[in-house]
C-alpha cells in the first residue's frame, strides 16, 4: 500500500484497524434493558470490590518466613507491591462510587475509569 516497507504497513494498517475498533467502540449504543450507564457502573463496582481479595498480612507472612532466601524475599516483595496495587484498586472504585453518589466531585481520572468500565 503506497511503496511502503512491509513492516511499515503493517505498522499503518493495525494503526488504522485499531481506530476504526475504538470508534465503533464509542459510538455503539446499549441494550434497553440495562438502564443508565452509572447504574451498569455502580454494578461493575459492587462486583469487583465483592471479588477484589484482602490485603497481604505482611506481619504473619514476615513471621512464617524463617529463612531470609532470595526467593523469599522476592516474594515478601512482590507480596507488598500487591497490596499496594489492591489499594490502588480499592481506593479508585472507592472514590467512583462516592462520586456517582454525589460525594465527591469527578475528577478527570474518576470520569476515564467510568467511561472504562462502562466499555467492559
Amino acid at each position: 500500500m503506497f511503496g511502503l516497507h512491509p513492516n511499515a504497513e503493517i505498522g499503518y494498517l493495525t494503526t488504522q484497524s485499531e481506530t476504526l475498533f475504538s470508534t465503533i467502540m464509542s459510538v455503539q449504543g446499549g441494550s434497553g434493558a440495562g438502564g443508565s450507564d452509572d447504574t451498569k457502573v455502580k454494578q461493575i463496582i459492587i462486583s469487583f470490590l465483592q471479588q477484589l481479595p484482602q490485603d497481604f498480612n505482611m506481619y504473619e507472612i514476615g513471621l512464617k518466613a524463617k529463612n531470609k532466601t532470595p526467593y523469599v524475599v522476592v516474594c515478601l516483595q512482590e507480596c507488598e507491591r500487591m497490596n499496594i496495587l489492591l489499594q490502588e484498586i480499592r481506593t479508585s472504585l472507592l472514590d467512583l462510587d462516592a462520586g456517582l453518589k454525589g460525594a465527591l466531585n469527578i475528577t478527570d481520572a474518576m470520569e476515564l475509569l467510568s467511561k472504562e468500565l462502562n466499555l467492559n
